[in-house]
């Protein structure tokens, strides 16, 4: 428990029993949680997946798309990204929008990223997780530091 939340995984922490430990079961048990994805979400959601990210300089990324519109919310460190043919600096505050279908990838960093995603509904018949048109984009590859100056 932090600050009065309970976070946990599906079937963990939500509600005190005498002895100090909780348990749940079904949507309780997503209450409060770190990531969502399609089978660890409460069933009112249509959430594809949310969660936290962070990019280090000379880490991986992949150029990718999804079946459904991405959000990176971003909340720390600055990054070269590109989203469609369009390549943007992101710092702290910035919402990268992604739609369905349109490539995107951090491309290099000042410093470290830390970011939040969130991908909305797939539609039926729709795929989950990062898509890729090449077999040398599904490889990933570095993120170089880039220098200011």
């Amino acid at each position: 428990m932090t600050n009065g939340a309970i976070h946990g995984e599906p079937g963990t922490e939500v509600r005190p029993k005498q002895d100090g430990t909780v348990t749940a079961s079904g949507d309780e048990a997503y209450v409060i949680v770190k990531n969502l994805w399609p089978d660890a979400r409460p069933s009112w959601s249509d959430v594809t997946s949310a969660g936290i990210f962070r990019v280090e300089p000379n880490g991986r990324f992949d150029l990718h798309y999804h079946d459904c519109d991405e959000y990176w919310l971003i909340f720390a460190g600055r990054a070269r990204v590109t989203v469609g043919s369009g390549t943007y600096e992101v710092e702290p505050g910035d919402i990268v929008c992604a739609p369905t279908g349109t490539e995107h990838d951090v491309v290099g960093v000042f410093e470290t990223l830390e970011g939040f995603w969130f991908e909305a509904a797939t539609p039926e018949g729709g795929r989950v997780g990062h898509l890729h048109r090449t077999p040398e984009a599904a490889e990933g590859h570095d993120v170089p530091l880039i220098s200011e100056g």
